[in-house]
Formats: structure tokens, C-alpha cells, sequence
């Protein structure tokens, strides 16, 4: 029986019963439904109650036969046992044993037997061994009555034999009743719960039973009664459509037919009134209306004159009515001009059968301005007399807008811009021939087609969806497409689409104009391009990667995807620029782009060159630091791979500092700042390597910010000292000169070395008044020590600041020697090789002028370049000093030995005499001593001294032989 045939046969069965039987046969079959669970559910409770009371009992039954066995051991003992407990609890267990079989009292508990047929197979086995135990304890029992206690021996053999048999016994039956109880106590747990499912079952039963009451009556009463509450309240408001849903044949189903009935009758009624009433309004409605209307004028002429006219009439030529009917003819609110071809146009009407007139002419309102009407009446004849009735339209507007409309037209047809109509769907309407020529499809071809731009195309979903956003909300949507020719060619439309309305507010039709910028585009592209990538290797410039940056971060903060950037900067590559020229530093940095293009593939990494030597890879939705690890090892791979250029094979290196978002940074700035720190990290601590930032960089840029604020106050507090270093002579072992180190004993930060705050000094300007601040504690301290040793000499470390921007006051510096009593060749200045490479011809006179007045230099040297060679007799140095990274290469093996002794000897050869610093051993010594070096310093000699350590080791130099 199908679905359709149950519904049938319950609005049957509902309909004959009633709906006071249905209800009560519900209810009783709801009783019936409780008290079975009720029943159920103490049947299940019952045997649980059964079962638990069979295991208890068998419990017992072990317990007592075990301390049945006990005390029955301890009686063959000797010792005093009740035999009447015995007995007693023989009695129980028998009971007991009895009642599991076949059902009895225990304990004044009701025990029904075992039902269940692995237990029952236990039974029979039970019975045995407690007959066997029953036995042995009985003979016990008897034993004792005839055996006198001064008898009993304990190590009687008779005694002991009974010992072990009762103890066998017991454990026999022990074992049995156990394999029993394992039985009984899983099916217990099973019946446990099975009772507890059943309960769950039966209360989501009747959970479902009581909904299925609820929406019974909720359908079949409670809707239907509010339905009919609602449809009297609409009768007592005058709604006599309203209607009950009819509910079958029984008592709503009657009253909702009766109401039904009653309803209709009432809106008959009520039509027949309104009926009566409108016929009898009708006429005087439709007088009223026209002669009312906003629209057209009325007018009835008798005669020649006007006898009727309607107050729009009055208001189209600019008269009160009264003025108008009564005394004005008809054809002098007709333009002198045009009156005679009005009186023919009248005198045709009479002619025809119908008497009708229609003219368009211009009128002529009261202020003598001109309106165009358009006309329409007919001729009668009453009583002999001609009468015209008729209506009046200014038709101004319209006759300006069909002329504006065919200068439309005619800009429509002729325009160079592309014009599409469409209806509101967006379905082509017309094109102009601009459109055709740009598209290549003529009106004929696209009409009746989806507007190209409408349809989806090229572009993604989120473009339609906001174009048909704006369309639907604003009316106009603005913006550049990419279409298609019909030749297939692809080109761009800048597009502005208007919606045109009725004046119901519906839409008219839609409006686009559409221009070819094609052109426009690709000198756009040409430009963007050109203006964000770097036009030497092509890689985005650092204005694209800060928008990139800017971008990727706001799209990590909400998508919560880490970012990595990796700023990459290669090592020693102004040496190679330098040396090797600008075109072969050109070509290296376009193959390190290469490389790092081949590394950093994926559309996760943007590579770009931010200038210089710089690179930054930024790696979207960063995996983890493994695989980022993986890719900084990569591409210092291939960076340190071998380069032929120029008809060369150099190589380089490359440090590279890594920082996460948001892990190290909560901007895009702070990133690029702590990815630079990492990256100066990486390069101090050897090069070619990578370092990810971490906080103490970050503690390092607080005490290098701290430094710079405390750098003035740190010069008037005192808080900067003087250490010297001696330099040794190789051949007399005296000390000959002195290096002058700085120091700052900052109060916070401990002693902090020139390198940390030399730099600082020079951007705050600051250079000027520290640098006369050492020449003067020098000058004075030299003036001491020269009385020891009158050929003492002071070298001073300066940086190409100092000299390139004039920081050293040449006359402040000679007549703070001259006071002091102290030649000018004393004082040594030390300058870096780098100078020579981008020294302009300022620095060069100033370094002639001061070596003019006296003032000696000396340049220290890590790796001489050619262009420093060929330059180094030119300018006023007397002495090259090899720099502690170069003499840390002595002992290293290879060909560094060889290269030492041609440095010196090329060195001799220019008239320059040879200083080596960081000597740590003997062996660097003495191979120096060897290979002809003039003098030395290093910690091997002395490590810097303060002032009256080094005044004792020169008093030691002077004095030893």
C-alpha cells in the first residue's frame, strides 16, 4: 500500500470516527503504549534483579566452602571448632545448592535456579565435588567426637592425609564454582545492558510519540482554529475574500464550509453595492476627469467663440478660464500666420462624415509666446450651428525631444566612439558602425546577442559579479575589458555603461560606450614596466617589491600564512667591480639574477634586485623552516659555482639574512630592517652563509640606536680613553711606534670598540670635535714619551670620512704639535687601500697639502688591487701596513708565503717601508723577519696598553740593548 492510499484511508477513518473519537482512540492507544513499556521494563529489571541474586548466592556458596574447609582442617588439628557451625553452614551450602538448581529461599531472598545452559552444565559438577567435600567434613566432623584431644598429633599421618584431602576438595570445588561465576557474570552484564538500551529505545519511543501528538494537533486542531480566528477578525475588518482550508468531513471541516459559505455571500453582496455606486458615479467621473486632466486641454466652440474650456486648457496659452470662454474665438490662439490653414483645416472637417479635425500648429499663449499644439475634436451640427468639441496637447517637449533625438541620431550614426544598446538583461538592442568597425560584427550580426562584456570571458567571477553589482545598484558600471574581434584578435575596451529609466522608475535600456585602448594599454604595461623592474637584470625593482611586501603582508595578516624574506647581498663584489670594471660587475650581477630566478622558482617567490649587490627573495605562505633552510642552501650553491666572464673564471660568494612574518616583525618595515640585520650578521660571521634574525639583533640595533642618542653626551662626560699598541722593530726589537686605539666606556654597553660608533660619529658630524678631542690627549701624551724616546711615533687610524669631507683642521692639527714642542712627521695618519679606488681630486690635494706641512701616512692593505698599485707612488705614503686578515693567511699553507714576500718586495721597491699587524706566534715572526718586513704589532709583541703600562714597556725598549 502506497503513501497516497494511507493518507486516503486515515482522512477516511478521521472523517467517519470524528474528531472527539479519533482523539480519544489516540490517547487510549498512548496508554497502552506506556503501561507495555512499564511492563518491559520491569520484566528486564526483574531478571537483571534474578541474576544478581544467583551470582550473590554463589558467592556464598564458595565463601562458606572454603571456610567450611578451613575450620574443618583446623578441627583435625586439634583445635576447638563448634560442630554445630559446621553443620550449620554444611546446611547452607546445601541450601543454597539446592535452590540454584531448582529454585528456593536463601538468606529470605527468592532464588530462582540457573536457566541459563552453560551455567546449568556446571551444576552436576557442583553437586559431585560438594558431595566429595560434604563427605570429608562429615568424617571430620565424627572423628572428632571419638578422639580425645591428649591423642591428637598434629604430625599424625592420618591427620595430615585428611588435611590435604579437605584442602583438594576445596580447591576442586572452588574452581568449579569460579568457572561458574564466569559464566553468570557476562550475561549479567549483557542483560544489564540490553535492559539499559531497551529503557533509551523506549524513551526516544515515546519522545516521538508525544511530537507526533503535538503536530497532530497542531495540524488537525490548533492551525485550523487560528485559521478560522483569522478570518472572522477579517470580517469584522470588512475582508469578505477570506476563506478556511477545508479539513475533511468531520466538525472543522463542517464550520470551516459554513464560514466559507457565509463569506461568500457577504463579498456578493458587497460587489452588488459597489456596483450600484459606480454607476451612479461614473458619468459625473468621467466629466470630472477630463475636464480635470493634467494632461490635455478640453474645449467646446459654439460658433466661433469659445463656450467651454477646462483649466489645463486656460493653463496651456496663459489665461484664466474666465477669460477664455464666453468672448475668445478659436483661432486667435492660433499664430496670425498659420489661422488661415486652421479655418480650412475646420471648414474640411464638416465636409467629412465624421466630422473629425486634426491639426498640429503653433499657438500663440496670452505673452505672445509661441507653443506647438496638437489638436483633436470633431465638427457637430446643433440647432444649425456649428460647434467643435475637442482636446488641446503642448506638444513642445515632445517636438524638441524628437529633434533632439535625431541630432542623436545623427551623433549615434557619426560618432568615433563605440556604442552598444542593450535591454536590461543585457541583450544587444543596436550598435552603431563604430561598433562595427571595432569589433568587426555588424548590427545584424549581434543583435539579439548577449553583450560580449556581460558574458563570462577572460576575466574571473569577482569581476562580473562586481560589474553586475554596480549595473544593479548604481545604474553605471565603469571600467577596461579585454574583448575579442571577430577577426579573433584580442584588444582592450575602456567601457562606460549608463542605464536609460521610464518614468515609472522600470528600465528604459542600458547605454555603453565602449573605446579601443588597446594601444594606451601596452604603452601603460611598457611604462609600469620600465618603472618597476630593474633594467639591468629585469628583476622588479625595490619600488615593486615594497608594493609586494606591502601586499603580502596584508594578505598574511588575514589569510594567517607566514611570509619569508630572504635579502641576499654578495660578498666582496666592489673589490671585483673595481678592479675588474663596471661592464664585468654588470654582467655578474645579471647572473646572479639568473641564478637566483633558477633557485626561487614558483609563483610563492617574488625575487627582485633592490640595488647594488642587493637581492631580497620573499616567499609566500612560507613552508617550514626546513625547506627554507633547503632554499637559502640552494642558492648559495649556485651563487658560489664558478662565473666566466670577461674571458675570466671568477667566483663569489654570498651572505644572506632570513626573517619571518609575523615571527620577527608586525610591519613590512620591520621586516625589511630585521631581514637586513640577519643578513649583516650572516656576513660578520664569515660569509657565504645565512642567519635567520633573532632578538639579540634586535638588542644590537637598540644599543646602536642608544649609542647614537648618547654619542654627544659621551664626549662631554669624558667617557672616551686612549690605548696604545707598540709596534715593534723587526731588526732592534724597540719599540719605534704606537698605534692609537679609541675607546668608549659606555656606562650601560662596557667598553665598545671605534667600529660600533666611528660611523655613527661621522653621520651625527660629530667626527670633527672627537677627532681633535685624540689628536690633543695624543699630542700630549707624545710630548711625555719623546723624552724617552725621541724618535717615538704616533699612528692614527682615519676613516675616508674624516679626509673626504675635510673633518681634520690642518692648522688646528699643526699648531697642537708645535705647542707640544713636536715635528709634524710624528704624527702618522693610516688610511684603508679603499681610498685609492674612489678618490676624487679634492682628497688627493688635501692628503698632498698635509703631507706638505710634515704630516706622514701610511695605508693598510688586504688584498692590493692593481688600480691601488699603480696609484700608491703617486700620493705622499711612506709606509704599507698588511692588515690582520692578510698576516692570519701566513701560516695557512698554499701559495700565501709566496705572496707575503712579493708584497714586501714590491712594497721596498716604492720606497715604502712594511708594517705587519696581528703577529699571534713565532713562526709568523720570524718567517716576517725572513722575508724582509720592517716592523710589526700584534698580540705575540704586546696587546694594547693604557697609558702607564705602555710609558713602562718603552722605558724597557729604551733600556735593553
Amino acid at each position: 500500500m502506497n503513501s497516497q492510499s494511507l493518507r486516503a484511508s486515515w482522512s477516511a477513518l478521521r472523517d467517519a470516527f470524528g474528531l472527539g473519537v479519533m482523539s480519544a482512540v489516540f490517547f487510549l492507544a498512548m496508554l497502552v503504549f506506556v503501561l507495555g513499556n512499564a511492563v518491559v521494563v520491569y520484566s528486564l529489571m526483574s531478571g537483571y534483579e534474578a541474576s544478581i541474586r544467583q551470582i550473590s548466592t554463589l558467592d556464598d556458596v564458595r565463601t562458606l566452602s572454603q571456610r567450611l574447609a578451613v575450620q574443618a582442617m583446623r578441627l583435625a588439628d586439634g583445635s576447638y571448632i563448634q560442630t554445630a557451625t559446621l553443620s550449620q553452614d554444611i546446611d547452607i551450602v546445601e541450601n543454597a545448592l539446592q535452590a540454584l538448581d531448582q529454585g528456593g529461599v536463601v538468606a529470605g531472598q527468592e532464588v530462582p535456579p540457573i536457566s541459563q545452559p552453560q551455567a546449568r552444565d556446571f551444576l552436576p559438577q557442583i553437586r559431585r565435588n560438594w558431595k566429595i567435600m560434604r563427605g570429608r567434613l562429615q568424617a571430620v566432623i565424627l572423628g572428632s567426637y571419638t578422639q580425645e584431644s591428649s591423642a591428637n598429633d598434629p604430625m599424625d599421618a592420618p591427620q595430615v592425609l585428611q588435611r590435604q584431602w579437605m584442602a583438594d576438595d576445596a580447591k576442586n570445588l572452588l574452581n568449579i564454582l569460579n568457572a561458574c561465576s564466569d559464566v553468570l557474570v557476562p550475561q549479567l552484564l549483557d542483560t544489564k545492558e540490553r535492559a539499559v538500551s531497551l529503557g533509551l529505545g523506549l524513551a526516544v519511543a515515546d519522545l516521538a510519540l508525544l511530537l507526533f501528538l503535538f503536530l497532530w494537533l497542531q495540524r488537525y486542531l490548533v492551525h485550523p482554529l487560528r485559521e478560522l480566528c483569522e478570518a472572522s477578525a477579517g470580517w469584522v475588518q470588512g475582508n469578505y475574500d477570506a476563506r478556511v482550508r477545508v479539513m475533511g468531513a468531520g466538525e472543522l471541516g463542517l464550520v470551516a464550509r459554513a464560514f466559507n459559505a457565509g463569506s461568500e455571500q457577504l463579498r456578493s453582496l458587497s460587489d452588488k453595492i459597489r456596483e450600484d455606486q459606480a454607476g451612479l458615479e461614473r458619468s459625473g467621473i468621467i466629466f470630472r476627469g477630463l475636464a480635470l486632466n493634467s494632461l490635455v486641454g478640453i474645449f467646446l466652440v459654439e460658433g466661433e467663440h469659445f463656450s467651454f474650456v477646462s483649466q489645463k486648457m486656460a493653463e496651456i496659452f496663459g489665461y484664466e478660464v474666465t477669460e477664455m470662454a464666453g468672448s475668445m474665438p478659436l483661432l486667435s490662439i492660433i499664430v496670425p500666420r498659420e489661422r488661415y490653414l486652421v479655418a480650412e483645416a475646420i471648414k474640411a472637417s464638416q465636409s467629412r462624415q465624421d466630422g473629425t479635425l486634426r491639426f498640429e500648429h503653433h499657438g500663440r499663449r496670452k505673452d505672445g509666446t509661441v507653443v506647438d499644439i496638437e489638436v483633436f475634436g470633431t465638427a457637430i451640427a446643433v440647432d444649425g450651428k456649428v460647434s467643435i468639441i475637442g482636446l488641446v496637447q503642448d506638444v513642445t517637449e515632445r517636438k524638441q525631444a524628437e529633434a533632439s533625438a535625431q541630432l542623436a541620431a545623427i551623433a549615434y550614426e557619426n560618432s568615433s566612439e563605440a556604442i552598444a544598446i542593450t535591454d536590461a538583461s543585457g541583450v544587444i538592442i543596436d550598435v552603431n558602425p563604430a561598433y562595427s568597425r571595432m569589433s568587426g560584427y555588424w548590427s545584424d550580426e549581434v543583435a539579439g546577442e548577449m553583450l560580449p562584456l556581460l558574458r563570462s570571458g577572460r576575466h574571473n567571477r569577482e569581476f562580473y559579479d562586481e560589474m553586475w553589482h554596480a549595473i544593479n545598484t548604481k545604474g553605471r558600471w565603469e571600467g577596461e575589458y579585454w574583448g575579442q574581434r571577430k577577426s579573433g584578435e584580442e584588444y582592450a575596451e575602456r567601457v562606460v555603461m549608463d542605464t536609460a529609466w521610464n518614468h515609472d522608475g522600470s528600465i528604459n535600456c542600458r547605454v555603453a560606450m565602449l573605446s579601443d585602448v588597446t594601444q594606451k594599454k601596452q604603452v601603460e604595461a611598457q611604462i609600469w614596466n620600465q618603472a618597476h623592474h630593474d633594467p639591468l637584470t629585469g628583476l622588479p625593482n625595490r619600488q615593486y617589491f615594497n608594493e609586494r611586501l606591502q601586499t603580502s603582508v596584508e594578505a598574511s595578516d588575514s589569510t594567517h600564512q607566514p611570509l619569508a624574506l630572504l635579502f641576499l647581498d654578495l660578498d666582496l663584489f666592489k673589490e671585483i667591480n673595481d678592479s675588474m670594471g663596471h661592464a664585468v660587475g654588470d654582467q655578474l650581477l645579471v647572473e646572479v639574477a639568473q641564478r637566483l630566478r633558477a633557485s626561487a622558482t614558483g609563483d610563492a617567490c617574488f625575487v627582485a634586485r633592490l640595488g647594488g649587490d642587493e637581492f631580497v627573495v620573499l616567499v609566500r605562505d612560507a613552508p617550514d623552516r626546513v625547506q627554507i633552510d633547503a632554499l637559502c642552501e640552494d642558492i648559495l650553491a649556485r651563487i658560489t659555482q664558478p662565473y666566466l666572464l670577461g674571458g675570466k673564471t671568477l667566483h663569489i660568494s654570498a651572505s644572506l639574512g632570513v626573517a619571518l612574518y609575523p615571527r620577527d616583525a608586525d610591519s613590512a618595515e620591520m621586516l625589511l630592517r630585521h631581514v637586513d640585520m640577519a643578513m649583516y650578521v650572516a656576513k660578520e660571521s664569515g660569509r657565504n652563509g645565512y642567519r635567520y634574525f633573532d632578538v639579540s639583533m634586535r638588542e644590537r640595533v637598540r644599543m646602536q640606536r642608544d649609542l647614537l642618542y648618547a654619542l654627544p653626551q659621551a664626549i662631554a662626560a669624558g667617557q672616551f680613553f686612549l690605548l696604545y699598541q707598540p709596534i715593534y722593530s723587526f731588526h732592534t726589537r724597540h719599540i719605534v711606534r704606537a698605534e692609537i686605539l679609541l675607546r668608549w666606556r659606555h656606562p650601560e654597553f662596557g667598553i665598545i670598540s671605534p667600529l660600533d660608533f666611528i660611523p655613527y660619529a661621522e653621520e651625527r658630524h660629530l667626527i670633527r670635535p672627537l677627532s681633535d678631542w685624540v689628536f690633543a690627549q695624543a699630542a700630549r701624551q707624545l710630548a711625555e714619551w719623546r723624552a724617552l724616546s725621541p724618535e717615538l711615533r704616533l699612528t692614527m687610524n682615519v676613516s675616508p670620512g674624516q679626509l673626504s669631507e675635510d673633518k681634520i683642521d690642518l692648522q688646528v692639527m699643526l699648531d697642537l704639535l708645535h705647542s707640544h714642542g713636536l715635528p709634524p712627521d710624528c704624527l702618522s695618519l693610516e688610511c684603508s687601500e679603499h681610498l685609492f679606488l674612489n678618490m676624487d681630486a679634492e682628497v688627493r690635494a688635501r692628503l698632498q697639502r698635509m703631507s706638505a706641512a710634515g704630516i706622514r701616512f701610511s695605508v693598510g692593505a688586504v688584498s692590493l688591487g692593481m688600480s691601488a698599485l699603480l696609484a700608491m707612488p703617486q700620493q705622499p705614503f711612506e709606509t704599507l701596513k698588511l692588515e690582520r686578515e692578510a698576516t692570519e693567511q701566513l701560516l695557512a699553507g698554499g701559495h700565501a708565503p709566496v705572496v707575503f714576500e712579493s708584497i714586501i718586495e714590491l712594497a721596498h721597491r716604492l720606497g715604502l717601508s712594511v708594517v705587519a699587524e696581528g703577529v699571534t706566534v713565532r713562526e709568523q715572526y720570524e718567517f716576517l723577519l725572513g722575508a724582509g718586513c720592517d716592523a710589526g704589532q700584534g698580540y705575540w709583541f704586546d696587546e694594547p696598553l693604557d697609558q702607564d703600562v705602555f710609558e713602562q714597556r718603552l722605558r724597557d725598549s729604551v733600556q735593553r740593548p
